[in-house]
């Protein structure tokens, strides 16, 4: 009984002394205030005069600074996910042509509070294409390669599965559902448009008078008020149209042609090569000096591709 009572009152003064001891303590965690003056600077590689939004590397230096910060959280506006970069950071844009970044960065301070700012630029990024792609695309010439679709082929114009089907189908890289067999559209007023690219990124569509696609995607992207005829199936529309001409440009993916590296050509508003079901993005399937096999998603859905074999004009 004594040895329980002697092991008690020892615990008990053990107890007594070390929160005494904790009462002598005395902690601060000293003033909790946001990061002040807080700046973001771009300094866009290759910027000039000339090129106000850089030489095509698609390269900004991002500078951040802030009075009593502690780190830095940064949405570069590209869609990547937002976190923690070091105050000095290079950042790499990979979106074809001249495009609009809204580049948010969070300064954080001594108890998680933070503060904000935003800075906005327009960076020019150009793909640094296959110069081989160039040369059988173009021909190198300033004047241009003509193409026109191979009417001849059973796949001059087709379609199947996209990557997003709803329904289960598995993306193929053939046109697997339809195609139009030798000559299958021609009365459609698409076997005579002839396709120009120059080696300086001009193309020229030669409609002769009018171009086969779907309605919808022509009253968006074309003139609305132009007139035309109903194509013979659901959306299908011939549109009345002069020739017209756009720049055009490149882009790629390590990973778009079947989970190969692939390589596109690319527009802003217009162009487009064989049925017009509204993209502007056409990956090079394949190209020699004579043939060229395309393929497009359709935008907004991404469920269907569709496919134009092209060859050399006469």
């Amino acid at each position: 009984m004594s040895t329980k009572i002697k092991t008690i009152i020892v615990i008990f003064a053990a107890i007594l002394i070390g929160f005494t001891s904790c009462q002598d303590d005395e902690y601060a965690l000293g003033d909790l205030t946001a990061p002040t003056g807080l700046e973001i600077s771009a300094d866009i590689v290759g910027a000039s005069a000339e090129f106000p939004n850089g030489d095509g590397s698609g390269l900004v230096n991002f500078t951040f600074s802030a009075n009593e910060a502690l780190s830095f959280k940064v949405d570069f506006g590209d869609g990547s996910a937002p976190k923690v970069y070091a105050p000095t950071e290079t950042k790499k844009y990979n979106k074809v042509g001249t495009k609009h970044y809204r580049v948010i960065v969070t300064a954080l301070g001594k108890g998680g509070i933070t503060t904000t700012a935003i800075k906005e630029i327009d960076v020019y990024y150009a793909f640094d294409i296959d110069p081989a792609i160039v040369t059988l695309l173009t021909g190198d010439s300033p004047t241009g390669k003509k193409w026109r679709i191979d009417s001849d082929a059973a796949d001059n114009l087709g379609n199947g599965p996209g990557p997003d089907r709803p329904d289960g189908n598995v993306e193929t890289f053939i046109p697997s559902w339809w195609t139009a067999g030798p000559n299958g559209r021609s009365t459609k007023g698409i076997y005579d448009d002839i396709y120009t690219f120059t080696n300086t990124k001009v193309f020229t569509h030669q409609t002769n008078g009018d171009m086969y696609g779907l309605k919808s995607k022509f009253a968006r992207d074309f003139d609305p008020e132009t007139p035309g005829v109903f194509g013979g199936f659901g959306d299908e529309w011939i549109l009345s149209y002069p020739d017209y001409t756009e720049a055009f440009d490149y882009d790629g993916d390590l990973t778009g042609n079947n989970g190969a590296p692939a390589q596109y050509i690319t527009w802003e508003q217009k162009g487009h090569c064989g049925f017009f079901m509204g993209s502007h993005k056409l990956m090079i399937l394949e190209i020699t000096e004579t043939t060229m096999w395309l393929r497009a998603i359709t935008p907004g859905t991404n469920d269907a591709a569709w496919y134009v074999r092209l060859k050399v004009a006469d």
